[in-house]
């Protein structure tokens, strides 16, 4: 007993002494990578040292602790706190313009009704959800999220294969979410086009290199603007709430409204499906994917100071802000639609241009609320981006993707995981060719 005792204790000192020598490297990279092989030496004595990034961005004694717990070391910069990670997950989870550019596929599967209590049925299910990811995101803030979970929590005999199968599906998922708020920006332009110049050709290629652009711009701002992406996102979080109520306002003010009765009660099934309950659930696609993606959040605590903490409050802060909001917008414009055969025939391919074209009778009026979505749907990919490439940092950080090293880098300076940003571009830059 007494001899495993010292041979422990032997084996920790060593590691520290290692630690300590390795962190004092001029490179930080080589000192992380160093580190990472002292791992598996001896895993649960592994204890951190300062030097792996600038001492204003290092990890509170909160974080070392989880950081160390993880068997992890800091490479990035802890330069989030609890408001602008709060801004981060409340601009990525668009609510309010998804459900704004959305607005055909809940008016023709279950109509005014369908949305609104679609809404809050989505809401209340998905918020214990996020109850669920918000606790485990306290336990182990580490930037692989479910798979590491998955890891750790599913039977021992399914653990690996099933955590290997989660990272995928993450990596699909977020790919395919910056592809798809890039392709409503990228179109939401087109059509803002079509509304202020009629003579314009609507080329399904010009929507494939809108998409590019954009996603090219949330690149420039994950590199370039790394450093300032915390400010970035709190300043976004003014204008995803000012933008809102700027709709709102407009609105409600000018349009004319619908009765209640026929808002809440009135459902419909212009997709001719076999029932209007049927119906309805299938317009509940547009709810569902405004409340997707919160868990954006968990794939940053490796950049937010004591993340245990702070991580999973600004999640479900977000998840409660933006519902609230969401839920005003959707009932704004409910009563302030109009004619609904009128704004469908519009030209411009989004009901919602014609509807504040409609309200304002102006096309500088239209054209100034529409550019608040775009300016806010262009926000949300630019933090996709961010939490996409953490993401995949992290699955190649455990050595589950091909070319694992090369992903894996941490750009020395930058502090950031620069190849795993690319692959967000190249990946999107792929998937928009299916819109030509």
């Amino acid at each position: 007993m007494a001899a495993a005792s010292s041979s422990s204790s032997a084996a920790s000192a060593a590691i520290r002494q290692k630690t300590t020598t390795m962190m004092n490297h001029d490179n930080p990279k080589m000192a992380a990578n160093n580190v990472r092989q002292s791992y598996g030496e001896d895993e649960d004595a592994f204890e951190m040292a300062d030097g792996v990034v600038a001492k204003k961005w290092q990890d509170t004694d909160a974080d070392r602790k989880d950081m160390s717990q993880l068997g992890r070391v800091q490479e990035l910069r802890r330069n989030f706190q609890f408001l602008s990670i709060l801004g981060f997950g409340c601009t990525l989870i668009a609510t309010w313009k998804v459900l704004v550019t959305t607005l055909t596929t809940s008016l023709t599967d279950g109509g005014t009704a369908g949305l609104l209590w679609g809404f809050i049925i989505v809401v209340i299910g998905f918020s214990f959800v996020y109850l669920s990811i918000a606790e485990m995101a306290s336990m182990a803030p580490t930037s692989g999220g479910q798979y590491h979970w998955v890891s750790k929590f599913a039977p021992v005999s399914a653990q690996n294969f099933l955590s290997y199968l989660v990272g995928w599906l993450c990596f699909t998922g977020w790919r395919c979410a910056i592809t798809s708020i890039t392709f409503l920006a990228g179109t939401a332009i087109q059509g803002l086009i079509i509304l202020n110049n009629p003579n314009y050709i609507y080329e399904s290629w010009h929507g494939t290199m809108l998409i590019i652009a954009i996603t090219t711009f949330a690149i420039f701002f994950n590199t370039v603007l790394a450093k300032k992406l915390p400010l970035v996102e709190g300043l976004l979080l003014i204008l995803h709430v000012l933008g809102a109520f700027a709709i709102i306002i407009v609105l409600w003010v000018l349009a004319p409204t619908a009765s209640a009765r026929e808002v809440w009660t009135q459902f419909t099934n212009a997709g001719n499906w076999n029932s209007a309950g049927t119906s309805t659930m299938v317009g509940l696609l547009s709810p569902i994917i405004s409340m997707i993606g919160f868990d954006c959040a968990v794939h940053m605590p490796e950049e937010v100071k004591d993340a245990g903490t702070n991580l999973p409050k600004a999640m479900l802060w977000a998840v409660a802000f933006n519902a609230t909001l969401g839920f005003l917008m959707a009932v704004t414009l409910c009563f302030t639609l109009g004619n609904v055969d009128d704004i469908f025939a519009t030209e411009t391919g989004y009901p919602f241009i014609q509807v504040f074209y409609n309200v304002t009778q102006s096309y500088a009026g239209a054209s100034i609320m529409t550019l608040i979505l775009i300016l806010t749907l262009t926000s949300a990919a630019i933090a996709e981006v961010a939490t996409a490439s953490r993401q995949l940092w992290s699955f190649a950080r455990d050595k589950c993707v091909p070319g694992y090293q090369f992903l894996s880098h941490i750009t020395p300076g930058w502090n950031i995981p620069l190849n795993a940003v690319l692959v967000s571009l190249v990946v999107t830059t792929l998937l928009s060719l299916i819109n030509i």
